[in-house]
């Protein structure tokens, strides 16, 4: 199981020059691909749109691709290039009006961002290998989250079987307590004033409008599958979002309809770790 968010970082060393390749992702119901680089000019864009979509199948997912100086070159000046900017700028303007420090402050700032974006040539395999190395990271970091949410999904379904395996106990017990205490109300009037016929299809009518047999089968077959799902390869996502769908369906309507105390505060129990299935659902790949 994969999660949709993922971080992978990928760094590595060409010409005094540090390259890194970094991918992000998080949720999304398609895959919504974006590319940063401060070396626009030579990003081949087309094939890292493909290299990525055969890895990763949705999630917003962010590639950058930026070049920086290294540690030991951030603080070296080349004296030569530094003074030749400086003169160009002081050439620009007038030195009446502006003094050599403001020039000298602004030709610093300058320089740095050229520094900053070296032109400097890169393969387009290079790139991509390097790109793939980066996605390769996310997908390992999109799997450890995948597991961490796996056993939560685990932890909270088992909660709602536990619930639903109380509520079957309770509810053996339930129409039978259910119809005694109708019988009961009814013995203290007047036989000859009772319809016995009548009587039963009443009760009957009452019983099946409580009975909630069939919603627990349907529960009892959703949370099998809902097991069964998580544990399978490929993508889950959807399929257990659709699963929870029904899940809570069958939940409310257990709620609904038992009329009994007990037996609602464990559908409510089980709404809870319903919604916490739902939260987690949505970021699952």
């Amino acid at each position: 199981m994969y999660s949709m968010t993922g971080h992978g970082l990928f760094s590595s060393k060409y010409k005094g020059f540090i390259f890194e390749f970094e991918v992000k992702s998080i949720n999304s119901k398609f895959l919504d691909l974006s590319i940063k680089s401060n070396l626009d000019s030579i990003i081949p864009e087309k094939e890292i749109r493909k290299l990525v979509k055969n890895k990763i199948e949705r999630g917003k997912v962010e590639i950058g691709i930026h070049i920086l100086k290294s540690k030991n070159d951030q603080n070296k000046i080349d004296k030569k290039e530094f003074n030749k900017l400086f003169k160009q700028i002081r050439g620009m303007v007038d030195s009446t009006k502006i003094s050599d420090e403001t020039i000298l402050n602004n030709t610093f700032l300058i320089y740095e961002k050229k520094q900053n974006v070296p032109n400097i040539k890169i393969s387009k395999k290079n790139i991509l290998d390097n790109v793939m190395n980066a996605v390769e990271k996310c997908m390992n970091s999109r799997l450890d989250e995948g597991k961490s949410i796996k056993k939560d999904l685990l932890k909270n379904i088992n909660k709602i079987s536990q619930s639903l395996n109380f509520i079957k106990k309770l509810d053996k017990k339930r129409a039978k307590e259910k119809r005694k205490k109708i019988e009961s109300q009814l013995s203290k009037l007047e036989s000859s004033k009772i319809d016995e016929v009548r009587l039963e299809q009443e009760i009957f009518y009452f019983l099946d409008k409580i009975d909630i047999n069939e919603e627990i089968n349907r529960l009892t077959k959703h949370i099998s599958l809902f097991k069964k799902t998580i544990n399978e390869r490929g993508p889950h996502g959807k399929k257990i979002n659709f699963i929870s769908q029904e899940l809570g369906r069958e939940i409310n309507t257990i709620g609904a309809k038992c009329n009994d105390f007990d037996i609602q505060s464990n559908t409510i129990k089980m709404k809870t770790n319903l919604e916490k299935i739902k939260e987690e659902s949505f970021n699952i790949l």
